[in-house]
């Protein structure tokens, strides 16, 4: 297909779907291991891999490495990059929290905790409501 003269050309990732969970199975055995930078390697390597968008929980995943080492401000960039393509990640939220508390940052706590009130509301009031499609699952 062209637009005018130029031809439009689809970067389509290739995918190995099975090697690609290898690879993730292999980071999240490392990380129950406590074998850190084994799994931030493999976890990397699985990014490299797949498609971002659904990438979210490993983003969580390498802040929970981090967080636990330590590693504040660098948990809390791969907790925002998880927070990127899933706004609401409420485990993510929940990190952030903990990470931003950690390093006295209290306004920004205090942000995250209404927007996780917020959603935990919601999703109260989704369990609430005897119509919602919650309760057709």
């Amino acid at each position: 297909m062209t637009i005018g003269n130029h031809p439009l050309e689809w970067d389509v990732m290739q995918v190995d779907g099975k090697k690609a969970l290898q690879v993730l199975d292999q980071a999240n055995d490392a990380k129950a291991k406590g074998s850190i930078e084994s799994a931030l390697s493999l976890y990397k390597e699985y990014l490299s891999m797949v498609d971002p968008s659904f990438t979210h929980g490993v983003w969580l995943s390498m802040a929970e490495i981090l967080f636990q080492t330590n590693q504040l401000q660098e948990a809390l960039v791969h907790c925002d990059k998880g927070l990127d393509i899933m706004k609401d990640f409420l485990p993510c939220l929940e990190l952030k929290k903990e990470i931003l508390s950690s390093m006295e940052r209290a306004e920004e706590v205090k942000k995250v905790e209404i927007v996780i009130n917020r959603l935990q509301q919601e999703e109260k009031a989704k369990w609430d409501d005897p119509n919602h499609y919650y309760h057709y699952q």
